[in-house]
């Protein structure tokens, strides 16, 4: 993926990647007071918001140009944490970009990439991490109106179509990540495609 760090114009903070980030060791919460643009539920499915949110820090709002950044931690009823990430751009593009770009500043190495679908909803891009001895999975994908992909061209295209037929468009990118453990990184991936599955309805009905 170094290839697109030489393609985009754009490079951005290394701090917009928050991987790794250690759990807060508090109880789930009923509510966290947010200033986003949406809200999102602290139960989804069978996953319970663990911990507050994850702060975000004003270099990277800046960089991204937006402050509706949610970085927040989830359990399933397995145990296995889920950190969600949403990034929303309001009615510009300027604040989606390749993940991979950020990933490969905070020093990540993009091992494993493809395409994968979510159910039968959409197709995401699934991503393999290394850090060192450290591992994760990721899976991304954007939402410019109702529609959903992991193809950042594609979700370009719809952002330019909704612009030039409705005269209004907002845009985001939803991110999922967890650690690759010891049952290995498809047991990883089947909880990160079961909560993605729960999560997109939510994202559809909260974001905009």
């Amino acid at each position: 993926m170094k290839h697109y760090v030489l393609v985009l114009t754009i490079l951005l903070a290394a701090t917009a990647a928050h991987y790794g980030i250690e759990m807060s060791q508090a109880s789930a919460i009923e509510r966290s007071v947010t200033d986003y643009a949406f809200e999102m539920p602290t139960r989804i499915g069978q996953y319970t918001q663990y911990g507050d949110d994850l702060e975000v820090d004003e270099r990277t709002k800046e960089v991204l140009q937006t402050s509706n950044i949610l970085m927040r931690n989830y359990v399933g009823p397995h145990g296995w944490p889920v950190q969600l990430s949403i990034v929303h751009a309001g009615a510009t593009r300027r604040s989606l970009h390749f993940p991979e770009v950020c990933i490969v500043g905070a020093g990540w190495e993009v091992r494993e990439q493809n395409t994968v679908p979510v159910g039968i909803l959409f197709e995401a891009r699934q991503l393999v991490l290394v850090k060192g001895d450290q591992r994760e999975a990721v899976l991304y994908w954007f939402k410019t109106g109702d529609k959903l992909t992991g193809n950042f061209f594609l979700n370009a295209f719809n952002w330019v179509q909704n612009q030039v037929t409705m005269g209004d468009s907002t845009s985001a990118m939803i991110r999922v990540s967890t650690f690759v453990g010891p049952q290995g990184e498809e047991a990883a991936f089947e909880v990160l495609r079961d909560f993605a599955a729960q999560v997109t309805p939510v994202v559809l009905d909260n974001v905009p």
